[in-house]
């Protein structure tokens, strides 16, 4: 039987037009920021990584969907951003920083408001009728019934359910993000 939350995810994503699976990465991403911040302040170290590598999987779904033909400038700045967040939850992992984590949080939930602006201003239009397009031709977003359109909802249930999944490594390489298993009572474990 599937857990009641895990159902409910997974009707929404299948409901979501392509902007709100944005919309839901990025509420994925800042949620597992928050809980990165709050582990970082508890001295839970084990948690810290495995919600830092929970916003990083989560981040590289988002880059790995980017569409630079058709989003153009909009998706190199938004390459840009999600390197930029890569590095600033490195120093926030080896700094044990939640102020740095608090400021990506803030630049995430900015752009996150903008993708939802657009979706709701893309959900009314296509509800009314209007005599103008209410978001660019070019978005970086896979439009509903594209060829890419389902691998974009499986890339947010394979992101949000499973940030350890090998699908964020490299082919033929194990995922340097995944949280490593718990060690056996009684050794010691060194981290590289």
């Amino acid at each position: 039987m599937k857990q009641p939350a895990s159902a409910y995810r997974q009707c929404s994503v299948q409901g979501a037009t392509p902007l709100g699976l944005v919309v839901m990465l990025y509420d994925g991403a800042i949620a597992a920021m928050h809980r990165a911040v709050a582990a970082i302040e508890a001295n839970d170290i084990p948690n810290k990584c495995v919600h830092l590598n929970r916003a990083l999987a989560i981040i590289a779904q988002l880059e790995g969907t980017l569409n630079f033909e058709q989003g153009g400038e909009v998706a190199r700045t938004l390459k840009s951003l999600y390197v930029y967040a890569r590095g600033q939850m490195s120093k926030a992992n080896i700094e044990n920083s939640p102020e740095v984590l608090h400021a990506l949080t803030e630049k995430f939930s900015s752009v996150r408001a903008a993708w939802s602006e657009a979706d709701q201003r893309r959900s009314t239009a296509s509800s009314t009728p209007a005599s103008e397009p209410c978001a660019p031709a070019s978005s970086p977003v896979p439009e509903r019934g594209s060829p890419r359109m389902p691998a974009y909802r499986e890339a947010w249930t394979q992101a949000y359910d499973n940030p350890s999944s090998s699908r964020f490594a490299p082919a033929g390489e194990e995922n340097p993000q995944a949280p490593s298993p718990a060690p056996e009572p009684g050794s010691w474990r060194v981290a590289a």
